[in-house]
């Protein structure tokens, strides 16, 4: 009984202490979490206090870039008004964003640079070609949109109609690369709104080449063009390439006898039968 009794005793005391070691554990834990809590609230006031104190107004704006189309006062012009808050609430992808619309923006780099700075750098569109009288193709093949394009006049008029300006790019590479040997250019390439092709060269020679196969007949007009019309370039008012086995020649003279001894010295020479 004796032993019972202090078993008993022992059990009681030890139940007696679990609840303080629960409660000093739990305010241990509740210590913690105060501390926290405070940290975390002096760090937010300090950092809303940092915040403001280096958020000054922009004092100074650099932009930079290789300019030949935009020029750079009108690029500090337009970044201006979009300037709103200081340099660290200022919202840089806002500022590219816009200045991206211009139509002579390819693309722009906007960064912050302490205390007070703002560094703007600009890329320009490459104009590959002139897409009418309103505008310019880009490397990309897309259309964009000026009040005046004469100032490119040294670049291919492409033409086409809307959301054509992809095809044409790519048709326009292709056949630049295959006059290349022989030393022609594109002065201009249209394809009208039933599909047919048109191409100008710069030595004035224009050829009408149709709706399709443009590559092959290129083929063959380069063939014949090697052979007997490249003498002949200043009597040559058009070539006609949309027959399957000859070209047809327009001569500016328009002297018939001429032109049926010409056209019969290609057929020999190329050899090709029907229409030359």
């Amino acid at each position: 009984m004796a032993i019972g009794s202090i078993q008993s005793g022992g059990a009681q005391r030890q139940g007696e202490r679990r609840p303080w070691r629960v409660r000093l554990r739990w305010l241990i834990r509740g210590t913690y979490f105060l501390v926290l809590v405070a940290v975390a609230l002096a760090l937010l006031w300090g950092g809303e206090r940092l915040f403001h104190k280096l958020d000054v107004p922009i004092g100074v704006i650099a932009v930079k870039g290789q300019f030949s189309h935009v020029d750079q006062g009108d690029v500090q012009l337009l970044v201006e008004p979009l300037v709103r808050g200081g340099l660290l609430s200022l919202s840089l992808a806002q500022i590219r964003e816009q200045l991206e619309l211009h139509p002579w923006i390819d693309q722009v780099t906007v960064g912050r640079q302490w205390p007070s700075g703002l560094v703007i750098t600009v890329v320009e569109e490459v104009p590959i070609a002139r897409w009418g009288d309103r505008g310019f193709l880009n490397n990309r093949g897309e259309m964009l949109e000026i009040e005046d394009n004469s100032g490119l006049a040294s670049l291919p008029v492409l033409d086409g109609a809307i959301n054509s300006e992809r095809s044409l790019m790519n048709a326009y590479r292709e056949v630049a690369q295959l006059l290349q040997p022989s030393g022609l250019k594109i002065a201009a390439l249209k394809r009208d709104e039933r599909g047919a092709w048109w191409l100008g060269l710069d030595n004035g020679l224009q050829l009408v080449i149709g709706r399709d196969q443009v590559i092959e007949k290129m083929r063959r007009f380069l063939m014949v063009w090697e052979l007997e019309l490249k003498s002949q370039v200043g009597r040559i008012a058009q070539v006609d390439i949309r027959y399957d086995n000859g070209v047809a020649v327009k001569w500016l003279d328009k002297t018939k006898v001429i032109e049926k001894k010409i056209t019969r010295t290609l057929a020999v020479a190329s050899g090709l039968s029907g229409q030359v």
